[in-house]
């Protein structure tokens, strides 16, 4: 019998030839990480439903790299899938947003306080131009923009922790709670302003760790308090300026 060559297996179930492997895997990753951002910066909405198809068109690639990249962050709790099949943003209610943010406290936390020991001229720098951009965003109701800068900010202090420990822990974190973010950004009785950041900032610049995990842990129970204020045991109140269906197309 003839062997079965690498070309001949690689094929479609149309027989069309399919993309080399390690095609279809640089195609997985970029998608795989775009829409890993997406839910940590908030770019999707809690509630709003995954389509296939304006995925697809989006990355200008087959539903078929989108659909293992859902499965993937289903898998990884970011995303959750319904008893009809398709696959969605999670609704988070008050109890799991208060699970989600007291570990954030403590690991994020964290973070910051080994952050601040390894703090260079250089990090204080570039903290400060990060986040004088995120308060022009903040100034233009640049949602997305502000969304994505304070992601930004504080995953530039965190990495300067240098533990390879706590990183993919709150890379987690943010992959869950992150669609809840352009919520926090619309409560009108708590208006994003980085104060936080600002005092982050000055306790790094007198390199006092202590007063760095003490502004993280004030940032994050802030929007904590903030998300709350419109949460029940069904989940995050739909807030009437909030379209979900375009809006994580534009990030």
């Amino acid at each position: 019998m003839p062997s079965t060559t690498n070309s001949t297996k690689e094929t479609t179930a149309n027989g069309a030839k399919a993309p080399p492997k390690k095609e279809r895997r640089q195609v997985h990753e970029r998608v795989f990480s775009h829409m890993r951002r997406g839910l940590m910066i908030g770019a999707f909405l809690p509630g709003q439903s995954m389509s296939l198809r304006k995925l697809a068109e989006r990355f200008g690639t087959s539903p078929m790299p989108v659909r293992e990249v859902l499965s993937r962050l289903v898998t990884a709790n970011a995303l959750e899938e319904m008893p009809s099949g398709s696959v969605r943003v999670p609704r988070l209610n008050s109890e799991k947003l208060e699970d989600l943010f007291s570990v954030r406290e403590l690991v994020e936390g964290a973070a910051a306080e080994r952050a601040a020991g390894n703090v260079t001229p250089e990090l204080i720098a570039t903290l400060h131009d990060i986040n004088n951009r995120l308060i022009e965003t903040i100034e233009k109701r640049d949602i997305l923009g502000s969304l994505s800068l304070n992601q930004e900010f504080h995953f530039t202090l965190y990495h300067a922790s240098g533990s390879d420990v706590l990183m993919p822990m709150i890379e987690s974190l943010w992959l869950q709670f992150g669609p809840t973010m352009y919520m926090s950004l619309l409560i009108p009785s708590v208006p994003w302003n980085a104060e936080d950041h600002e005092r982050i900032l000055t306790a790094l610049e007198k390199g006092s760790a202590t007063e760095v995990r003490k502004g993280i842990v004030h940032d994050i129970r802030t929007t904590r308090d903030a998300l709350l204020s419109v949460s029940s045991e069904h989940g995050l109140a739909e807030l009437p300026f909030v379209s979900s269906a375009e809006f994580s197309m534009n990030y």
